[in-house]
């Protein structure tokens, strides 16, 4: 099976939920595949990409955490394949000498592998099959804040923007939880 390299070309609220959208590292391909996932992976990959460090750690970061002091590294991850519309991902360790692969959901393969400075690589299959061709100005760019996205949303998605601010209270974010209640406060004010 052949793969690529992805990046995270940008974190968005689509007209169907919230989207990671990768895209090859080490290419001129301009496809990218846009991977939906819920709110809480969101503020999970967002808070890795914007550098906040949550009081007391996230489940992936227990996650890290707990392989880390079992011994193991996180080697890489790969999304392999998609059936029916589900995109199917694994998560490569390494134990001493042994290399061991699990299942996962892409999501959580992503924000484990952001922790651990793994590589994140899809299937040319995957890539062929769902890649899509954005404009320039359509795609955000390496460095996404959840800010800025946050700001970026309409008023139609109040109930997407509520659940995240819960799940921010939930993982005591209180920082970005500030944030969202301020954005969710001034959409209710321009209705």
């Amino acid at each position: 099976m052949e793969f690529y390299e992805v990046k995270i070309s940008d974190i968005s609220l689509t007209n169907v939920g919230f989207a990671v959208f990768l895209r090859p590292k080490d290419s001129e391909d301009k496809r990218v595949v846009p991977i939906f996932i819920g709110p809480l992976e969101t503020h999970s990959i967002t808070t890795v990409i914007d550098g906040t460090k949550p009081p007391r750690p996230m489940t992936h970061d227990l996650m890290l955490y707990m392989l880390t002091s079992l011994g193991a590294t996180v080697l890489k991850i790969t999304i392999e394949e998609i059936i029916d519309s589900t995109f199917y991902a694994k998560i490569q360790l390494r134990k001493d000498e042994e290399i061991i692969t699990l299942d996962a959901r892409p999501s959580d393969s992503i924000a484990l592998a952001l922790r651990a400075n793994a590589p994140i690589f899809i299937a040319k299959s995957v890539l062929d099959e769902t890649g899509i061709i954005m404009k320039e100005d359509e795609i955000q760019g390496e460095s996404i804040s959840s800010e800025k996205k946050i700001q970026a949303l309409p008023k139609s998605n109040l109930q997407i923007l509520e659940e995240t601010l819960e799940n921010a209270l939930k993982t005591e974010d209180y920082e970005t939880a500030a944030k969202i209640r301020d954005q969710i406060k001034k959409l209710i004010e321009n209705s």
